[in-house]
């Protein structure tokens, strides 16, 4: 009878033992999981958000070229090669944008990348060369908050 109990208590222990190792490494599994999740979110937010900031500053560059371009020329072919590639920056930008707002669900981040885009496709209708530095100066500055809280949402 003794041996019985013992080997009863055996296989108990042994059957416990599997559980617990089961549960600890189920546990550990999703841990991992969960980890490796996050680690790909913010991987794609941070690829997103510098995207995003590196086309919209290549659009404001190209924006000064199309304002520059057009006050030397409004019909010579140099306005319409800088206008064609803002158009085109612009669709990028924007495109860039949407990917943003897709990885990114902040809405607050989501309206700092709307504004530096808005405050970029503005350059390009200054009345004078102040007035088209000042948009640029806001464009940048817009392109910098983007870039701030981007940057407290990767970390």
């Amino acid at each position: 009878m003794d041996s019985i109990i013992a080997s009863s208590a055996a296989i108990a222990g042994v059957v416990l033992g599997s559980v617990l190792t089961y549960l600890f490494q189920a546990r550990n599994t999703r841990q991992v999981q969960l980890f490796a999740r996050d680690q790909q979110v913010r991987q794609e937010r941070l690829a997103a958000y510098s995207e995003f900031a590196g086309i919209v500053t290549e659009f404001r560059r190209s924006e000064n070229d199309r304002w520059h371009r057009e006050r030397e020329d409004p019909q010579g072919e140099p306005f319409i090669t800088a206008r064609d590639e803002s158009y085109q920056l612009r669709a990028k930008a924007t495109a860039a944008m949407c990917r943003v707002q897709l990885v990114g669900g902040d809405t607050a981040l989501n309206q700092l990348a709307e504004r530096a885009l808005n405050a970029t496709t503005e350059i390009h209708q200054a009345t004078g060369e102040e007035d088209r530095a000042g948009r640029g100066n806001r464009a940048r500055l817009a392109v910098q908050d983007f870039l701030l809280a981007a940057s407290n949402d990767v970390h």
